[in-house]
């Protein structure tokens, strides 16, 4: 088998489902999907059945595409997760709003986030306001000066031991997480769209809310507004 590959794959893992699909990178051809239902007497059994649907489903991806699944990005709908929001504000002396005074900001409110929470991962990091001359703002605007600018931030995070038990199941078949996505964040962005979820996580990962700050290198495209600006990897 080729282990380069052309395709994108993706793992949806809610209290009542696990869904698993594959696309043509750079377009939207399906070329495999399938699904599991779980009852609520399986509940207990939850991540014997993730590792049963993968056995099933790997190899049948891998046998049609002719290639090996390397990395897999995972959608989680389930109460493995925590929100968390916070507010900073910092002197901006009548200024322009410039990329290092953001940076100090978001840096300062993410290293705040790592300090309290270590036992979770943040998943997505988002700002939902800004604050200038007592005025509120959904985007950053370029072109108005202020005595000090807030910001609003907004933290989705998993439970680092959840995350590590997928992963050593996913290990088993030799298959790295590339990125973890919340499937209820997703929902949210797309409230008025009529596109499955696999859909609104490729939008999401390739930057469709430039409000969303990326912890970690992505593969998009099509980058973001901050990620043109800040580099931040963890």
């Amino acid at each position: 088998m080729n282990s380069k590959n052309n395709f994108e794959t993706f793992l949806s893992i809610s209290n009542k489902e696990f869904l698993i699909y594959a696309k043509e990178k750079d377009s939207n051809r399906k070329l495999f999907d399938n699904k599991f239902k779980i009852t609520e007497t399986e509940n207990d059994k939850y991540l014997e059945l993730l590792d049963k649907f993968l056995d099933e489903n790997i190899f049948k991806i891998e046998k049609i595409l002719k290639s090996f699944v390397n990395n897999i990005i995972v959608i989680i709908d389930n109460q493995e997760d925590l929100s968390i929001g916070i507010s900073f504000k910092k002197k901006n002396y009548g200024k322009f709003l410039n990329k290092d005074d953001l940076s100090h900001l978001l840096n300062d409110s993410k290293n705040q986030i790592k300090e309290n929470y270590d036992n979770w991962f943040i998943a997505h990091m988002i700002i939902t306001q800004y604050i200038l001359n007592d005025k509120k703002y959904d985007y950053l605007p370029t072109d108005v000066t202020s005595e000090s600018i807030c910001l609003d931030v907004g933290f989705i995070c998993f439970s680092r031991e959840y995350l590590k038990k997928l992963e050593n199941i996913l290990n088993k078949y030799h298959i790295k997480i590339k990125q973890f996505v919340n499937a209820n964040y997703l929902k949210n962005c797309f409230k008025n769209d009529e596109i499955n979820i696999f859909s609104m996580c490729e939008k999401i990962i390739n930057g469709y809310n430039e409000n969303e700050i990326f912890l970690v290198p992505k593969y998009r495209k099509n980058k973001g507004f901050f990620e043109k600006f800040f580099n931040f990897f963890s």
